[in-house]
């Protein structure tokens, strides 16, 4: 592995670490609650800080841990050259894609495994139907992933069908996101129908509308791993194509196919910026929903 990829490495880790140990300041967690309620627009009442903070935290440092193993296990796997090819030009980008890929799969493990309930002391409060997934995530959210993972799988077997011999390294990036994302999904498949099962123990709507906030939050996270997944391995199969086939006619069409994905992606972003997906589930459960509703200066039970 080459100085720019090691020094790439370094400083990844070092934000990581950075990124762990801040999460143990009570400001950054207390800045992060009330961020991530200016970004839903759902104030945030006293009492539940401290709890919503600490779920937060929680997600944040199994995503600096994920990072952190991915970057590493990336850095020695090309250093070793184990399955992978220490020539590639693409190793930066695979660092860089091991360590979003690491971040993103450990925050999901985090929403899964972190506590979820905000009070249990109090009379219940309930909703007056059932939910779903499809309740918290945006549809191009939750169906974007589904396809992008499907054509993360299709741009592998062309890989395999185009790519030159010896394009060792370019194929295991590709069949690394490809099979890591087409994993990741069906995990979130099975964990985000597994939270939204889970009970909701609440005192008022305060507390069951922020426990839909920090359920949709995870389900988010969840989400993020499949897409980031899928959307590497595009990445890497559209220019490993490109890198390593000795087929003119498909180098061209994944130029082509580069373009189109290079449009989409600009097109999902802004659209997202454009409907704010983070509100969804506000938009889906709680339409009519008041500031008294929150009742911020509630006394603590």
């Amino acid at each position: 592995m080459d100085g720019g990829a090691w020094f790439i490495s370094i400083i990844v880790t070092l934000g990581l670490i950075v990124a762990f140990v801040l999460t143990f300041v009570p400001f950054c967690a207390r800045w992060s609650a009330y961020r991530h309620s200016a970004n839903i627009r759902i104030d945030l009442p006293a009492r539940l800080e401290r709890t919503v903070a600490a779920r937060l935290m929680a997600r944040s440092r199994g995503g600096s841990l994920g990072g952190l193993v991915f970057t590493a296990a990336a850095a020695v796997a090309f250093h070793f050259e184990i399955g992978v090819n220490n020539d590639s030009q693409l190793t930066s980008l695979f660092i860089i894609g091991s360590t979003f890929a690491g971040v993103a799969a450990g925050t999901a493990v985090a929403a899964l495994t972190g506590s979820r309930a905000i009070s249990a002391d109090r009379p219940r409060v309930a909703r007056a139907r059932a939910v779903a997934v499809s309740d918290y995530l945006a549809p191009f959210e939750l169906v974007g992933a589904r396809i992008v993972v499907s054509a993360a799988v299709g741009v592998l077997l062309a890989s395999t069908l185009f790519a030159a011999p010896g394009a060792g390294g370019s194929l295991f990036a590709i069949a690394f996101f490809a099979i890591f994302g087409a994993l990741s999904l069906v995990f979130f498949e099975v964990a985000s129908r597994r939270i939204v099962d889970l009970s909701q123990p609440a005192g008022s709507t305060a507390e069951l509308v922020w426990d839909d906030a920090i359920r949709a939050s995870a389900l988010r996270d969840l989400v993020t791993a499949p897409l980031a997944l899928g959307a590497y391995c595009l990445v890497f199969g559209i220019f490993g194509i490109a890198e390593s086939s000795t087929h003119p006619a498909a180098i061209t069409v994944s130029y082509v196919v580069g373009g189109v994905f290079a449009l989409t992606g600009l097109a999902a972003a802004i659209y997202s910026v454009a409907t704010r997906p983070q509100r969804y589930f506000v938009e889906r459960l709680w339409p009519n929903l008041r500031a008294s509703d929150i009742d911020l200066h509630a006394d603590v039970a």
